[in-house]
C-alpha cells in the first residue's frame, strides 16, 4: 500500500501544510462562505424582511441566476470546466460584456472565483473499484441493500491490505480488529470469514444489534447454532403415562354424543394427548427395532422412490449434513457503550477470558480488576464504517491512549451529532438567520470530546474569530451529496424545502410564531423574552405522498406540529382549519421564490464540501499532533455515487 499525498487534494498543491492554511483562511473570511455554511436558514427564507435571497448573494450574481435554470446552474457549479470562462475574452478584455454562457449571461467573475475557490478546496473523491474485486458470498451478504454489499467489499479488502502493511512496517503482526460500534458486524463478519480470516472484536451497546449479528454469524458458518432447551413437564409427563398404561376402557357419559371424545380422568381437555401422538412404550429387550426406527426416521422419501417401477431400485436420500463452521476467523462480542478512546480493558479481557470485566456505570469506563496487572501482548488495529458523530474522535483518540492500538481505519458520518468544544461560533460578520433554540443549545455544549480535536484549530486565529468553530447547520450541510443529484432527485430536493419554508410563512401569518428579528448575538440568553430565541415546530420526516401537493403536506405536516405540547392547539385552532384553496393560494403567490429558495439551496450543498473538507482536516491534523503516530493520512476506500461518505483516515503507530 502506497500513500504520495497525505490529503486527497488536487494537484494544485503541493504541500499539506499550504493547503490546510489556506483552507483555515478562507473559510473563517470568506463571508458568503460563512453565510452559506452556516449562517442562513431555509426556514427563514419567505418569513424575513429584508428578503433574504437579496440580502444574502450580490446583485450580479442574481442578475446571472436570473437568465439560467436551476439544473444550468448546477451544471455550472459542480461540472462545467470553468477554466475557458476564467480568461479574458479576446475581443473584450477584463470584463464578460458580450459574452454569453449556455445561451444567455455570462457567470460573473466572482461567481467564478467563488467556484473555483470551493473545488479547489474539495476533496478528490474519485475511488475505482479493483478489477478483481470479488462480490460478497450469499452467506456473508445476508440483509445487505446494494450499498452496505459495496461497502462491505471494498472496506473489508481495504483493511486486510492495510493490515499487512501494518506487519510489514511495525515488524510484528496484529493479533485483532476491532470494530467501532460494530452495529450488525456486517464488515466483521466479512473480515472474520474468508479469505481473509482475522479475529474480530465486535463493540456495539444495543443489545438487539447483537443478538442479531449472533444469529447471522450461524448463517455465515462462523458460529454453531445453540441447541434449543426442551423443557419438560414432569406432573403432566407422569399423567400421560398413566393414560398409556391403563387398560380400562373410560366409561361414556349417558347422554354423549358420537362426535364427543371420552374424557381421561384426571385430565383436562385441553391437556388431553392426541391419539396420533401416543407411542405404545416397547417391551425391554427390543433394542435393534429401535435402532431401525431412529434410523428411517432420519431419512425421506422422494417420488420415485415410491413410484417407480420394481426393476429401478430404491435409493434413500439422507439429509446433507450442515457445513462446518469456519473456526481460522473469529468474532467477539462486547456489549459496551463507547464514552472515549480507552480501550485497553476490553482488549485485555478478550486477550485474556480470565480477566474480570466490570462495568460500574453506562458513563464509566470498563475497569479491570486482575490480581496482577500485565502489559498485554495484544496488537489491534480498531476500525469503523460510518460511525456516527463523536464516535469516530473516541476511534482516533483510540490509538494515542491505548498501548495495544497500533493502527487504526476510520470511516465517519453523521457530522450533526458531532459536539462542540469550543463553545458559540462568533464570526464578526452580518448576521443573517433568525435565533433558534438548537443553535444555542449545540454551540453551549463545550464537549471535552467535540469539534475540533486538533490543537490547530483550537487555537487558530482569524481575523473574525479565534478558533475554528463550526455550528451544527453548517455540519448537517456537510452531509450532502450534491454530486449524486440528478434532475428528479433535486427537483424533489427543492420541494420538499420549499413546502417547508412556505409553511413557516404559513404559522407566521397565523400568529403561531413570532416574526424573526435580526439578533445582535445568536447565542444571547433571552430570559426576559423566550421567544426572542426563536420557537422550535420540527416536522421530520412525511411520507412521499405528503409531497404530491402543498396542501397535502400541510395536512400531513399538522398532524405532528398538533401534538407540540406549547402550540399544538393553535396548530389545530388556525391551520387544520383552513380550506384547500387557501393552501393553494399561498402556493400560487410564493411559487417565483422556489428557484430562488432552490439556487440557495444548491450554493449551501455546494460550498459545503469544504465544511467536510475541513471537518476530516481536523482529524487527520489531530494524529499529526501526537509524537506516537508514525504515519497518517486520508483517502476514498469506495465509490462516492455509491456511498458519499467515503473517506477513511488511517494511522499507523511508531
Amino acid at each position: 500500500m502506497t500513500i504520495r499525498n497525505p490529503l486527497p487534494l488536487s494537484d494544485e498543491w503541493r504541500d499539506p501544510d499550504e493547503y490546510v492554511q489556506a483552507l483555515l483562511s478562507f473559510a473563517t473570511e470568506s463571508v458568503i462562505f460563512m453565510n452559506l455554511c452556516g449562517g442562513v436558514h431555509i426556514l427563514d427564507f419567505l418569513t424575513r424582511d429584508p428578503d433574504l435571497y437579496e440580502s444574502l448573494l450580490p446583485e450580479d450574481w442574481r442578475s446571472f441566476f436570473e437568465h439560467h435554470d436551476i439544473h444550468s446552474i448546477l451544471q455550472l457549479l459542480l461540472r462545467e470546466d470553468i477554466s475557458p470562462l476564467c480568461e479574458p475574452s479576446e475581443t473584450d478584455t477584463g470584463s464578460e460584456n458580450g459574452r454569453t454562457w449556455n445561451g444567455g449571461a455570462f457567470p460573473p467573475a466572482s461567481l467564478l472565483e467563488y467556484i473555483r475557490d470551493i473545488r479547489r478546496f474539495s476533496f478528490d473523491r474519485e475511488f475505482t473499484t479493483p478489477e478483481n474485486s470479488q462480490p460478497l458470498p450469499s452467506h456473508i451478504a445476508m440483509g445487505m441493500n446494494k450499498k452496505k454489499k459495496h461497502e462491505v467489499e471494498q472496506f473489508s479488502r481495504y483493511v486486510a491490505s492495510l493490515s499487512d502493511t501494518v506487519n510489514e512496517r511495525r515488524g510484528e503482526p496484529l493479533s485483532h480488529i476491532v470494530d467501532f460500534g460494530s452495529g450488525q458486524n456486517y464488515l466483521g463478519r466479512m473480515l472474520a470469514s474468508s479469505p481473509y480470516h482475522k479475529h474480530i472484536i465486535a463493540i456495539e451497546r444495543k443489545h438487539q444489534y447483537i443478538s442479531g449479528a449472533g444469529r447471522m454469524d450461524v448463517h455465515a458458518r462462523l458460529a454453531k447454532e445453540e441447541k434449543k432447551k426442551t423443557m419438560h413437564n414432569a406432573k403432566l409427563n407422569k399423567l400421560k403415562k398413566q393414560c398409556m398404561d391403563c387398560t380400562d376402557t373410560p366409561e361414556l357419559a349417558p347422554n354423549s354424543t358420537t362426535s364427543e371424545k371420552p374424557e381421561v380422568p384426571g385430565l383436562d381437555v385441553e391437556a388431553q394427548p392426541e391419539p396420533s401422538k401416543t407411542v405404545p412404550e416397547e417391551p425391554a429387550g427390543q433394542d435393534e427395532d429401535i435402532e431401525v426406527f431412529n434410523m428411517l426416521g432420519d431419512m425421506t422419501l422422494e417420488a420415485d422412490d415410491v413410484l417407480s417401477s420394481k426393476d429401478k431400485p430404491h435409493v434413500l436420500h439422507v439429509p446433507k449434513a450442515r457445513p462446518e463452521v469456519d473456526t481460522r476467523g473469529t468474532v467477539s462480542y462486547i456489549e459496551h457503550n463507547i464514552q472515549d478512546g480507552y480501550l485497553e480493558p476490553i482488549i485485555e479481557h478478550v486477550v485474556d477470558p480470565k480477566t474480570s470485566v466490570e462495568t460500574r456505570t453506562s458513563t464509566e469506563e470498563v475497569i479491570i480488576q486482575p490480581a496482577e496487572k500485565k502489559q498485554s501482548d495484544a496488537r489491534v488495529m480498531v476500525v469503523s464504517l460510518h460511525s456516527c458523530g463523536n464516535l469516530v474522535h473516541h476511534g482516533l483518540r483510540s490509538l494515542v491512549l491505548n498501548p495495544s492500538v497500533v493502527a487504526i481505519a476510520m470511516i465517519g458520518c453523521c457530522y450533526n451529532m458531532v459536539t462542540e468544544r469550543l463553545g458559540p461560533a462568533t464570526y464578526k460578520i452580518p448576521i443573517l438567520r433568525s435565533a433558534h433554540p438548537r443553535l444555542k443549545k449545540t454551540g453551549s455544549t463545550w464537549d471535552p470530546h467535540g469539534f475540533p480535536m486538533s490543537k490547530l484549530y483550537e487555537n487558530y486565529q482569524a481575523k473574525t474569530t479565534t478558533g475554528f468553530k463550526l455550528n451544527i447547520t453548517a455540519r448537517s450541510m456537510a452531509l450532502q451529496a450534491p454530486h449524486n443529484w440528478g434532475r428528479a432527485d433535486s427537483e424533489d430536493f427543492f420541494t420538499r424545502h420549499f413546502y417547508r419554508a412556505l409553511l413557516q410563512r404559513v404559522l407566521l401569518d397565523r400568529d403561531i410564531i413570532p416574526k424573526p428579528d435580526v439578533p445582535d448575538d445568536l447565542y444571547k440568553d433571552h430570559t426576559e423574552n423566550p421567544n426572542a430565541e426563536g420557537i422550535a415546530l420540527i416536522v421530520g420526516s412525511l411520507r412521499k405522498s405528503a409531497f404530491e401537493s402543498f396542501p397535502a403536506y400541510v395536512r400531513a405536516a399538522t398532524v405532528k406540529l398538533s401534538q407540540d405540547p406549547i402550540r399544538g392547539e393553535l396548530v389545530k385552532e388556525r391551520v387544520c382549519t383552513m380550506s384547500e384553496e387557501e393552501f393553494q393560494r399561498y402556493e400560487a403567490d410564493y411559487l417565483h421564490t422556489r428557484k430562488n429558495l432552490s439556487i440557495v439551496w444548491s450554493l449551501m450543498a455546494f460550498s459545503s464540501q469544504v465544511v467536510e473538507a475541513a471537518i476530516v482536516v481536523d482529524r487527520w491534523q489531530f494524529l499529526r499532533e501526537h509524537d506516537s503516530v508514525k504515519e497518517c493520512w486520508v483517502e476514498p476506500v469506495f465509490e462516492y455515487g455509491q456511498s458519499p461518505r467515503n473517506l477513511a483516515i488511517i494511522g499507523i503507530k511508531k
